[in-house]
């Protein structure tokens, strides 16, 4: 296990020490930090060059895994290539928000054009494999996943990763519609041009993806107006349950 630290943090904290952890497994390493932030994107790819196992999972530094989330995902990885657990937001104390997941025992691109959110899991560790410095890079990476497995791939709702959000999340407010769909837009082309790893035969459906999620956010946007403290994930969650 490869450990990226100096993605992006708040400048009024310390760096979190992640050293203690080589202690409880000789498998762990930790990355020396580099000299300036870079984003989640770039840090995690530190630790992909560095990574020497067959498979990768992500975990971020606010967020957990349930207890045997790499036991119940990595045979069935070994076996079709990949494999995804639920995903459950939660606020900074703990309420959840929503838990994603499709309503099968198989996960495919189409499920994602409702998701909202990254849906993590474990993938092979290719030399190819690369997350890129734009916003919803996650998304783009799990899609590419699944492209490269054929579009579908085994899903295990007792394996949850809990996506914590912090207090001061990008997702409160209306700045991040305009962040995050510019991120959109980018993304979307590089599939259109053929400069990701999605196969040709799995681009519309990975385009479709990012066209749901901008007309969530626009709808989102509209909401915000009137509450600014909204956020966006307690707004996914009352609009698909509404």
């Amino acid at each position: 296990m490869a450990i990226s630290r100096s993605s992006w943090r708040p400048t009024n904290r310390a760096r979190a020490d992640y050293s203690f952890l080589r202690l409880l497994d000789s498998r762990v390493r930790v990355l020396d930090d580099v000299a300036q932030a870079t984003g989640p994107g770039l840090a995690r790819n530190r630790a992909l060059t560095a990574a020497r196992g067959s498979f990768i999972a992500l975990l971020d530094a606010d967020d957990l895994w349930s207890p045997d989330y790499l036991a119940e995902l990595l045979p069935l990885a070994e076996r079709h290539g990949a494999a995804f657990g639920a995903t459950r937001i939660t606020d900074w104390q703990g309420r959840t928000l929503r838990e994603i997941q499709p309503a099968t025992r198989d996960i495919g691109i189409a499920d994602f054009a409702t998701a909202f959110a990254s849906v993590h899991g474990i993938a092979r560790h290719l030399p190819e494999r690369r997350w890129l410095d734009i916003l919803a890079e996650d998304v783009l990476f799990d899609l590419e996943t699944l492209a490269l497995v054929g579009g579908h791939a085994p899903f295990v709702a007792e394996a949850v990763y809990h996506l914590r959000l912090r207090p001061r999340s990008m997702t409160r407010g209306g700045a991040f519609v305009a962040r995050i769909g510019a991120g959109y837009d980018r993304l979307k082309a590089l599939i259109r041009a053929g400069d990701t790893l999605i196969p040709s035969d799995q681009c519309a459906a990975s385009i479709a993806v990012f066209d749901s999620w901008q007309r969530m956010n626009i709808a989102f946007g509209a909401a915000v107006a009137n509450e600014p403290a909204l956020d966006f994930q307690s707004f996914v969650a009352k609009r698909l349950l509404g």
